[in-house]
């Protein structure tokens, strides 16, 4: 029944993917009390901790988008989702607050490298009919994944301590970028940009461009008949030559 779900909607899978890095922001709130026990976090750190994911994505937000885009959709997302797991399981083994501090700012990078490529995956995996539902799916990725973890954190804990949780969203985001690598399809290559303005013409003019014109022999020159400039209305009107009358001979 699973498998059939991801077949026939992958994108889904890409949802919650997307939750799956979302539990990582929430997860840290209900472990604050028993982090300043467990390793002496101060309320400054504390803050550090809470912003340290949208610290990440202001400065490394332009990085992640270009990391995403020159390594494609779904192998950015299965990065992401791997530095998630990594960071977090090594953040259940951290002794000092220096040592959280590190690990949260390289799950913010993988939070960016995952949630980056989602719109356009699901644009890809979406037929048109269905586009708007997956768009809004995909919109309450971080609400329902922060809701998650504020409402399942303090059960966990209580049962495991706050190592435990965190090896829980370590694993649970591990299975998430297994289910990712098998329920999308490899990335699309994209297109070459155009070398030259052939290539932006189409064929048919490409064809036309490329037949080479045929002679034609010059058309031999007519004479043109140039009219002579009309007379001044202004100019003096000739003078009129009268011829000499001939002699009268009288005959008597």
């Amino acid at each position: 029944m699973i498998v059939r779900v991801w077949q026939r909607h992958p994108e889904v899978v890409v949802v919650l993917a997307g939750v799956s890095a979302a539990l990582h922001v929430g997860k840290l709130s209900p472990a604050i009390p028993v982090l300043r026990d467990a390793l002496g976090v101060s309320l400054l750190q504390a803050g550090f901790l809470l912003s340290l994911v949208q610290f990440a994505g202001m400065l490394f937000g332009l990085v992640a988008g270009l990391l995403a885009d020159s390594m494609g959709l779904k192998r950015s997302m299965l990065v992401g989702l791997t530095v998630l797991s990594i960071a977090g399981a090594l953040g259940a083994l951290a002794e000092q607050p220096g040592h959280l501090l590190a690990l949260r700012a390289c799950e913010g990078f993988g939070f960016l490298l995952t949630v980056m490529p989602g719109p356009a995956l699901i644009r890809r995996l979406t037929p048109a009919a269905h586009m708007q539902s997956a768009l809004g799916m995909w919109g309450a990725y971080m609400p329902l994944g922060t809701a998650l973890a504020l409402a399942g954190g303090p059960m966990v804990i209580g049962l495991a301590d706050w190592r435990g949780w965190w090896l829980l969203m370590a694993g649970l985001t591990m299975v998430m970028a297994v289910w990712v690598a098998l329920a999308i399809g490899p990335d699309v290559p994209a297109a070459p940009a155009p070398d030259s303005e052939s290539e932006l013409l189409p064929p048919v003019a490409v064809a036309s461009l490329s037949v080479a014109p045929s002679p034609v022999a010059p058309a031999p020159a007519l004479p043109v008949a140039v009219p002579s400039p009309p007379r001044s209305l202004s100019a003096a009107p000739e003078a009129v030559v009268e011829a000499p009358l001939p002699p009268l001979v009288l005959v008597l």
